[in-house]
């Protein structure tokens, strides 16, 4: 079973702060490590970087096989920048890149990891 949750917050960085708490929180209660965590949350703020002015959604999918996080719309090129693809994908396990409506989205996904 997934749950998912969907978040639509202002570009403004005075609001980030949101979306890498409730990510958090998601990620606590699937039980990833501190580590993974954080890392999720940096691919978040670099994702909110190429993110276009206005709003940015955040969808949030929770397994517990692990958690995907989709974020868009970005800016148009975002999505095959080489240097933000490089750094998502030492951040996160899979970077998967989306259209919706002409826009680029890009999809992020952990899965937890097994100790040791």
């Amino acid at each position: 079973m997934t749950d998912r949750i969907v978040l639509t917050i202002p570009t403004d960085p005075r609001f980030r702060g949101v979306g890498t708490l409730v990510v958090g929180g998601v990620g606590a209660r699937l039980e990833l490590s501190y580590e993974r965590m954080e890392d999720l949350q940096l691919a978040l703020l670099s994702a909110l970087d190429a993110a276009f002015d206005g709003e940015v959604t955040l969808e949030i999918d929770a397994a517990p096989d692990g958690l995907t996080l989709t974020v868009g719309p970005l800016r148009d090129g975002s999505a095959s920048d080489g240097g933000l693809g490089l750094v998502l994908s030492r951040l996160v396990d899979e970077v998967e890149h989306e259209h919706r409506d002409g826009k680029a989205w890009v999809a992020l996904r952990v899965a937890p990891r097994a100790p040791g």
